[in-house]
């Protein structure tokens, strides 16, 4: 029997390789995520803008909605500007528009 040698592992291995993070790239985004900092399903989204959309018709809904008063938007206002809730959202608008709108509705709710 022939020796495969040192190329023939190393390409098996490069393959292996590939193989394993196109799949984990296109149909894991959350590992993905975890592991590479990027998967398939963020690309090209630019969380920021997200965020800003669903804070803006969240600011928008409560200052039209009568239950609030003055003293909740702006207590609404300041928890938008705080880092911590700033993190909070961006990460859920990298997990997906339904996990951004519940937490804004989170923080919503908050001020009530």
């Amino acid at each position: 029997m022939a020796s495969k040698g040192f190329f023939h592992s190393f390409l098996s291995s490069l393959i292996v390789a590939l193989l394993a993070f196109s799949v984990i790239y296109f149909f894991v985004p959350g590992m993905s995520e975890q592991f590479f900092g990027i998967s398939f399903s963020s690309r090209g989204v630019n969380g920021t803008t997200q965020v800003d959309k669903m804070v803006d018709g969240a600011v928008a809904t409560v200052t039209s909605s009568p239950e609030f008063t003055q003293q909740s938007i702006d207590k609404l206002q300041e928890l938008l500007k705080s880092d911590e809730v700033q993190a909070k959202l961006k990460t859920a608008a990298l997990q997906g528009e339904q996990a951004l709108k519940d937490a804004v509705k989170s923080v919503s709710d908050a001020v009530k």
